[in-house]
């Protein structure tokens, strides 16, 4: 018989939609410490594999000795998760927040003034990033936009995702020498209509890190 894990390991998944991971990783507990959306998960053993059950965030399951487990994205949107497997029993905590293993992190998403006629803010929720230290993460959900007007005489509008001017519909404006908060998900953009962007925008995130 395969020997089973003392304690057990978390386990940081990024899953495209409509794909699956395995992880292989020996034990008779496993459960989502954070998923941004319920997943499909099995286990699997070297002579037998089990069908999907979906599962969310905080859930799990408690077999006979495993080999590994499958995950399963049945989303039409990329999933970050993190999966604990071992040998302890589960335990459901799913209100409390890790703020050990959740934490905040930054997305340079604009960082060098006037250097683009164009800036994009999409929403990396679900999906991989590096901060500006090199650091790499995976988002969980958007926090806020940070944007830095550092103009002098023009005011930006934080404008619907892929603007091409600068007075379109918006919902935000950024006036000069001023900097906006901006606690929202989703996908906008800034534009001046012509011309580099004065100004410098960040994203934050609740992350895990990515290993």
């Amino acid at each position: 018989m395969t020997q089973l894990q003392k304690v057990g390991q978390a386990f940081p998944l990024n899953i495209p939609a409509g794909k699956s991971v395995q992880v292989n990783a020996n034990g008779t507990n496993a459960y989502l410490i954070v998923s941004t959306a319920p997943v499909n998960m099995r286990a699997r053993r070297q002579l037998s594999v089990q069908a999907y059950s979906l599962y969310a965030q905080g859930t799990g399951f408690e077999q006979t000795e495993f080999s590994s487990v499958e995950v399963q994205n049945p989303n039409s949107a990329a999933v970050v998760c993190l999966l604990w497997v071992g040998t302890s029993n589960f335990i459901d905590k799913r209100l409390i927040l890790n703020t050990q293993t959740i934490q905040q992190a930054a997305f340079p998403t604009y960082s060098a003034a006037s250097s683009a006629a164009a800036v994009a803010i999409n929403d990396l929720s679900g999906g991989p990033f590096t901060d500006i230290n090199g650091n790499k993460w995976l988002a969980i959900s958007r926090i806020a936009i940070i944007v830095c007007n550092v103009d002098s005489g023009v005011t930006l509008l934080l404008q619907k995702s892929g603007a091409a001017t600068s007075s379109g519909p918006a919902v935000a404006a950024i006036y000069p020498l001023t900097s906006l908060n901006y606690p929202v998900s989703g996908n906008y953009a800034l534009s001046v209509g012509g011309g580099n962007i004065n100004a410098i925008v960040s994203e934050i995130y609740l992350a895990i890190p990515a290993s």
